[in-house]
């Protein structure tokens, strides 16, 4: 009896999208199913050791003791642990967070349909975070650009405006002065997000000035060039 090629029905797309369904998490590659069906279909549980970005925000929000500011926060997860432990703030900060997953953006409706509180200081976008413009966003104190380079597909690229090199341009132009980008190191592609972060340092643009765990945060230059450079230990 022939054997079955577990790895080659693996890839196929249909098989994909079923195991996807049955484990309920964001797949690995979110290239290989196309956006429509990872907008449908995909959502990202609360996992400590898989993706522990969130916790060490949180973690790290509170030993800086940032509080009272403006965060944009790029990936939520249907656990919005960032937005929930942010409640907990004696002063909570702003948050706007986005994602790509209608199921975990339902999640964020349902939360606040149980507790309207939330949204008070929460608010969370569904939509692919490369079709925003500097027209429509307000300014940030913190940027979390955990997720660079995972989501972007160049074969949609007549629907967006953004590329990953000027998503990050896109943020650091709306960075208030003493602002905060926040990259992790432990992302499924920060082995493509790191030339890019690296070309920005090396152009002068922003500068790392701490490092949390696996999170990396960087400053802005006051102007570019004027940094002294910095080394990216991750």
């Amino acid at each position: 009896m022939a054997m079955i090629n577990l790895k080659r029905l693996t890839q196929k797309s249909t098989l994909k999208k079923l195991i996807n369904t049955i484990r309920g998490r964001r797949p690995v590659q979110p290239h290989a199913l196309g956006l429509s069906y990872y907008q449908k279909a995909s959502y990202w549980a609360l996992d400590r050791d898989r993706c522990p970005c969130d916790l060490e925000l949180i973690d790290y929000l509170k030993q800086s003791q940032t509080e009272n500011k403006t965060i944009f926060h790029f990936g939520t997860g249907a656990h919005h642990t960032v937005g929930l432990e942010n409640q907990k703030f004696a002063q909570p900060n702003e948050i706007l967070g986005i994602t790509a997953s209608a199921l975990e953006h339902r999640a964020y409706v349902q939360r606040v349909l149980n507790d309207s509180a939330l949204a008070k200081h929460y608010k969370v976008l569904f939509a692919d975070i490369y079709t925003l413009t500097e027209t429509i966003l307000p300014t940030f104190d913190l940027v979390t650009l955990f997720h660079l380079c995972e989501f972007y597909m160049p074969e949609n690229a007549a629907s967006t405006y953004q590329t990953d090199e000027s998503l990050l341009q896109l943020f650091l132009n709306k960075l208030n002065p003493d602002g905060k980008l926040l990259f992790y190191t432990g992302s499924l592609d920060w082995n493509q997000a790191r030339p890019i972060v690296q070309s920005f340092e090396s152009a002068g643009k922003i500068k790392q000035i701490d490092q949390y765990k696996t999170l990396l945060i960087y400053s802005a230059c006051q102007r570019i060039g004027t940094c002294s450079k910095s080394h990216l230990s991750n």
